[in-house]
């Protein structure tokens, strides 16, 4: 520890978890991590030697508290008010894109706040926001006191379907019009208005704590102009790309259809794929993509929930994590109660990949890897693994204290890992920490008034309602609607040939 720095803070625990890749190894009993004045680990020993070195330090956490660095979702956009609250629901992204442009939503700093306080009260202290205004969100996580990244979105064709070209030669001529007219936009000119942007929001907030990266949406969405603009600017910049992938079998079929080749060989031949690279979803991937992946060292985070709620399928987990792909978790603002909960989110993770190999015995995900991935996994692929991700000397104070009072009763076979995966709600997250700064206590948001905050998220949203009236936009994509379902019918959205599902969940006996 630096002899110049002043320990400020001790936060207790009866289990320290300092680096979840070490399993039991990496957990301290009846200790602390010691915060100095910059914010940092600036030691992690037992309780009672820090509190006899450091008798001025303020105390927090407990005797029975699991003390861990604070989890990550690695993929959100922010939305505070899911798309279930205000009237949506979910479906295939094919035809759910659809609505969301006639979906009324609050105003922004307010839902991105909410979002924010949502996933601190599950220990979450940083939130990965994919969107295209980054001035309204960092703005909002700033005054919170959340860690975030922020990954600038864009596409710039395919704006109804896969293949819009194609698609536009069905439509009858008035709705044709009617989508050149409202929809349809020059991809040239949005690339260059991307890059701009990208330059504008690159030099104003990033740091080494606070990254800001690309976000193309996706291969089917991008030309590939802007796809290897977008490679270039990250490697002027030294930055990262976070894009959706392969999600749905449609996406699959898309570049299989266009390129004859699958999404992830397409990007490797654009060089895309890398280090740098974290794709979002993964769920439709072979064998060859998965190595492919694997040799250029790209990540990837899992949507366990969302993939369930939009009807995407199961990611191979197992079978990336064999091949050592880098994977985080994603919330995505489709967690399986809408409620950006992170430690529910571990638990749907966990159940989910049991299914994977039925055989007598099979191992399964470890609740040690699924922290990991929660926490490393995270920092991982927002190239934070210097700033979070482990309470180790030097690190960020990220901390999430949890609550581990046995009620009434707690085998000691089970291990602090296990409980947290398998048993914890987030309602025992009491206390949680971001740079040091204490940011919820006893479940209160210290930062602002929550209470006013609501009142005028509440108000919000009811103006936003009263006032939406159905737009251009609006009304042509719901006119679309037949037509994208008729082209979409002999798209093929699982091969009909014989193959090998990666789960074997069941079959007809």
């Amino acid at each position: 520890m630096d002899e110049n720095t002043t320990i400020k803070t001790l936060v207790r625990g009866r289990w320290i978890i300092t680096d979840p890749s070490l399993g039991m190894d990496g957990i301290l009993e009846d200790g602390a991590v010691a915060i100095d004045d910059k914010g940092q680990v600036g030691d992690v020993d037992a309780f009672d030697r820090l509190t006899a070195s450091h008798p001025e330090a303020t105390i927090e956490g407990s005797a029975d508290a699991l003390v861990m660095p604070g989890m990550i979702d690695a993929h959100s956009h922010g939305m505070g008010l899911s798309y279930f609250e205000l009237g949506l629901g979910y479906d295939h992204l094919e035809s759910w894109n659809l609505q969301l442009p006639s979906v009324a939503r609050p105003d922004p700093y307010l839902d991105h706040i909410w979002c924010a306080i949502k996933h601190l009260r599950s220990g979450c202290t940083t939130l990965h926001h994919m969107g295209d205004n980054p001035d309204i969100a960092v703005q909002s996580y700033r005054d919170l006191g959340i860690r975030w990244a922020f990954s600038l979105t864009v596409k710039n064709r395919n704006f109804i379907t896969y293949d819009d070209p194609a698609f536009l030669k069905t439509l009858p001529d008035e709705l044709h019009q009617a989508v050149r007219s409202h929809i349809l936009k020059d991809p040239e000119q949005v690339k260059n208005q991307f890059l701009d942007h990208f330059d504008r929001a690159w030099t104003k907030y990033h740091t080494p704590g606070t990254p800001v990266f690309l976000g193309p949406m996706g291969a089917q969405w991008c030309t590939e102009d802007l796809l290897t603009a977008c490679r270039d600017r990250a490697s002027k910049y030294g930055t990262r790309i976070h894009m959706h992938g392969v999600q749905t079998p449609y996406q699959r079929e898309a570049l299989l259809r266009e390129h004859e080749k699958s999404a992830i060989e397409y990007l490797a031949d654009l060089d895309v794929l890398g280090p740098n690279f974290t794709l979002g979803h993964g769920v439709w991937l072979n064998d060859r993509d998965m190595d492919l992946l694997a040799e250029s060292g790209t990540s990837l985070t899992h949507h366990a929930s969302c993939n369930l709620h939009m009807r995407n399928g199961i990611l191979p987990l197992p079978e990336l994590l064999a091949r050592g792909i880098p994977v985080a978790i994603g919330v995505d603002g489709k967690g399986i109660n809408d409620d950006e909960d992170m430690i529910q989110e571990l638990k749907v993770v966990e159940k989910l990949h049991r299914l994977y190999d039925l055989t007598f015995g099979a191992p399964l995900l470890s609740a040690e890897t699924i922290v990991q991935m929660a926490t490393q996994g995270g920092a991982h692929v927002l190239g934070l693994e210097t700033v979070v991700g482990t309470l180790t000397q030097g690190k960020a104070a990220d901390i999430a204290v949890i609550d581990m009072v046995e009620h009434p009763w707690m085998d000691p076979k089970n291990s602090p890992y296990e409980r947290l995966v398998m048993h914890t709600p987030a309602r025992d997250v009491h206390t949680v920490l971001v740079d040091g700064q204490v940011v919820m206590r006893d479940r209160e948001i210290l930062t602002l008034d929550e209470e006013a905050l609501l009142d005028d998220l509440y108000q919000s949203i009811r103006d936003s309602v009263a006032r939406a009236a159905p737009t251009d936009t609006g009304r042509t994509m719901t006119a679309l609607y037949p037509h994208v379902k008729a082209f979409y019918a002999d798209w093929e959205p699982v091969p009909n040939q014989p193959f090998t599902p990666y789960y074997a969940v069941n079959r007809k006996c």
